[in-house]
């Protein structure tokens, strides 16, 4: 009987040590889940922010090149002025948004280091050889 309570406890000892270390990778797994949840609020404010100050900054060019234009522009001309104008505005904007949109593909998929872990993990214990 004695022996019986031995093997007991040597399983009861090894479950115990399998479930600390699963909880242990748990943590770590939530761990790195919250920085990259952290990374990707950050990213998403820097872009929110770039493409505000891209539609202010078009907005204000394109003001202030149509006041400009028109205010020098004899009567007769006002219309072409008004026009180059508005594509020399639409050009900054597209600019504007063009380094808005390589800013976002530069940056990696949120959560990509969380995937790469658990497939890791996968691996890892995977009964499959």
């Amino acid at each position: 009987m004695d022996r019986l309570s031995m093997i007991f406890s040597g399983f009861t000892g090894a479950a115990d040590r399998f479930g600390n270390i699963g909880l242990q990778i748990l943590e770590d797994r939530l761990e790195l889940l919250s920085l990259e949840v952290r990374e990707a609020k950050i990213r998403f404010v820097q872009a929110l922010l770039l493409t505000c100050m891209g539609v202010v900054f078009s907005l204000l060019g394109i003001l202030l090149l149509v006041l400009t234009i028109l205010y020098l522009l004899p009567p007769e001309l006002r219309l072409y002025g008004l026009t180059v104008s508005a594509v020399v505005s639409m050009f900054a904007a597209l600019i504007t948004f063009i380094l808005l949109r390589r800013h976002l593909e530069r940056k990696p998929l949120a959560f990509d280091q969380s995937v790469a872990e658990l497939k890791k993990d996968t691996t890892c214990f995977s009964t499959r050889s």
